[in-house]
């Protein structure tokens, strides 16, 4: 697809606009993850379930994005090429908008990562005390069969 250079500076604009909104949902996400990491460290499992419902609406809204900038990179000409092919293909002026989107970006995500991990970690920690509650986390050992507790019988 050949655009003017308006009609490119404006799918260009849109295009950095939906890059920006992608990286404010991921560093939502990435406090959405460091609190449930936190409520999770603290023992604080009441607050897991408003965690996880903010989580999906993120979630939601960046597949939604994720699509847009799919899409806004083949109008582009920049379809299936990772940032750096794009900035290797894009011309000074478009490299000047996307260069410090793209670092943003790719530091929102790296961030994401970290807090995910570190939640996924607690909360394996969480689930791990729990079968051991429950006489699961030990050999021959289930539900009933350790008479010192009595959570089977008053949750299951």
């Amino acid at each position: 697809m050949h655009y003017n250079k308006e009609e490119r500076t404006k799918l260009l604009v849109a295009f950095t606009h939906t890059l920006d909104q992608l990286a404010e949902t991921a560093a939502q996400l990435t406090e959405a993850e460091s609190a449930k990491a936190q409520a999770a460290s603290a023992k604080e499992h009441d607050k897991m379930d408003s965690f996880l419902k903010k989580e999906q609406a993120l979630l939601l809204k960046l597949r939604g994005l994720e699509q847009q900038r799919v899409r806004q990179t083949g109008e582009l000409g920049f379809k299936d090429l990772t940032f750096r092919q794009i900035l290797a293909q894009a011309d000074e002026e478009e490299v000047s908008a996307l260069s410090p989107i793209f670092t943003k970006l790719e530091r929102q995500l790296a961030d994401l990562t970290e807090a995910r991990e570190s939640a996924d970690r607690m909360i394996q920690v969480r689930l791990r005390e729990f079968e051991h509650v429950l006489g699961t986390g030990r050999p021959g050992g289930g539900p009933g069969t350790d008479s010192s507790s009595h959570f089977h019988d008053r949750y299951v």
